[in-house]
């Protein structure tokens, strides 16, 4: 049984008196421990297939089957619980807290679950570490370079312990150089086991991905 299957999805948005068709009869199925990358230019489509894959939102027709669960007949605080438990979301513009230092902005999501911080403690070392950071622990937002900024927000995603990593353009606000380490960093945690979904609109890094699957104009147009 596939980890993430969709078949004939579509989603539509009205903008005034416009009904735009953001996925059009969409059919994708991903494998526990696969490494996609979902292509295609502005408009095309990939956004609004991510935020259905991270339950952020929900299709009008189809089906979206997470690890055997349906998803469309879920509550907002069903579609909540399972973002918090097997999701966990990379973006471009890394969203830290800038009054918090690289240690605290990691431990946030796992205060919001209400855990301890002698069970946080060993989670957020441990996640810091996973990308190397553990000697910037101390450090705010302003002391450390866009790589180390998008490393910490990975390991923020990575001490909530997610089965799928959604990675939303998460080399764009980087140097090529530093945009290789943050797609090896995401190679090897695939290699871990993790499912990594990669999207972006540029080919040279959907093709650091296992399989690249193509958008134009809402459809799935190409899966290589």
């Amino acid at each position: 049984m596939s980890l993430i299957h969709i078949e004939k999805a579509s989603k539509y948005y009205t903008m005034g008196e416009e009904t735009i068709k953001a996925l059009d009869d969409v059919s994708l199925d991903i494998d526990h421990g696969e490494f996609v990358a979902i292509m295609g230019p502005s408009g095309s489509g990939k956004s609004t297939l991510m935020n259905i894959i991270g339950c952020l939102d929900v299709v009008d027709k189809g089906i979206y089957n997470l690890d055997g669960q349906a998803i469309n007949v879920l509550k907002d605080s069903q579609l909540a619980d399972i973002r918090n438990q097997k999701i966990g979301f990379v973006f471009q513009s890394f969203n830290l807290l800038p009054r918090l230092s690289a240690y605290e902005n990691v431990e946030l999501p796992l205060i919001y679950r209400g855990m301890s911080k002698k069970e946080r403690e060993p989670l957020v070392l441990h996640a810091l570490e996973a990308v190397d950071l553990q000697d910037r622990k101390k450090h705010f937002p302003s002391e450390l370079s866009g790589g180390q900024q998008q490393r910490v927000a990975i390991a923020r995603t990575l001490a909530g312990d997610p089965s799928i990593i959604l990675a939303d353009e998460p080399t764009g606000a980087l140097d090529s150089k530093i945009g290789v380490e943050i797609l090896n960093i995401l190679k090897r945690l695939n290699a871990q086991g993790r499912t990594i979904i990669l999207i972006t609109h540029d080919l040279l890094i959907a093709q650091q991905a296992k399989r690249i699957v193509r958008f134009r104009d809402g459809r799935l147009n190409e899966v290589v």
